[in-house]
């Protein structure tokens, strides 16, 4: 038996026999760790205020036969202005799940930790979750080695001229095909790379129905999948 420490931020927390649950954190250290909280549901558990979706605690673990079990928590930030809000709380779920689909084990993601981190601060807060999605979406572009391309066509390398395409990965010129790009999408992508992701919540990118929408179908393309949640989101928004 060994034991670990890190900092991490519940993405899934799933109700296992009668008292515990099963945890998926992203670990700032670790990347994703599926973990066992055993007895956190009780209601005099220390682990019950850091067991469910969005926590953002500091873990200590005991670690057999590389299955991870949770033995002490210590709160950070629980989030839970977030569930005064649909779009909020939607938004906040969708970006858990892309994590939980992004994030390997064992493999150290600090960035994306910080985006995340970032992105339920500023959604917690109050900040306009579309702003806030779309921020996260290009920086997680960016992030996986997909940075949007700006500045020239993605394809020939032309001046841009308003078009985008998603499958090219980025802004377009006026002979290349794609599509008419929402007003403002290339001078929004470009403020959302030259701003550290701890500036989320005080970056105001005035999103649109259309630019939403748009970045919806941005990341199921990246993800090759539409998550679960992005289904609910889709319906808050009304963006089919």
């Amino acid at each position: 038996m060994k034991s670990e420490n890190s900092m991490c931020i519940v993405l899934r927390a799933t109700n296992y026999r009668e008292t515990d649950r099963m945890l998926t954190l992203f670990s700032r250290e670790k990347g994703r760790i599926d973990a066992l909280a055993r007895g956190c549901r009780k209601p005099d558990s220390s682990l019950l205020a850091s067991s469910d979706i969005f926590c953002c605690a500091d873990f200590g673990f005991n670690i057999q036969k590389d299955r991870y079990y949770v033995t002490q928590a210590v709160p950070r930030e629980n989030f839970y202005a977030l569930r005064s809000d649909m779009k909020a709380l939607m938004t906040a779920t969708l970006f858990c799940e892309v994590c939980e689909r992004t994030v390997m084990p064992q493999e150290s993601n600090p960035r994306l930790f910080a985006l995340l981190a970032g992105a339920l601060y500023a959604l917690s807060g109050g900040a306009d979750s579309g702003d806030v999605f779309f921020f996260f979406l290009i920086k997680l572009l960016d992030i996986l080695g997909l940075r949007p391309v700006t500045g020239h066509c993605a394809l020939c390398g032309a001046p841009t001229a308003g078009r985008v395409s998603i499958s090219a990965g980025g802004m377009l010129c006026a002979d290349c095909p794609g599509q008419q790009a929402p007003a403002g999408l290339e001078e929004k992508i470009e403020t959302v790379l030259a701003t550290p992701s701890k500036n989320i919540a005080s970056t105001p990118l005035g999103v649109d129905e259309k630019t939403m929408a748009l970045a919806l179908n941005w990341l199921t393309d990246t993800l090759e999948a539409q998550p679960k949640s992005m289904v609910l989101l889709r319906t808050v928004w009304k963006i089919f």
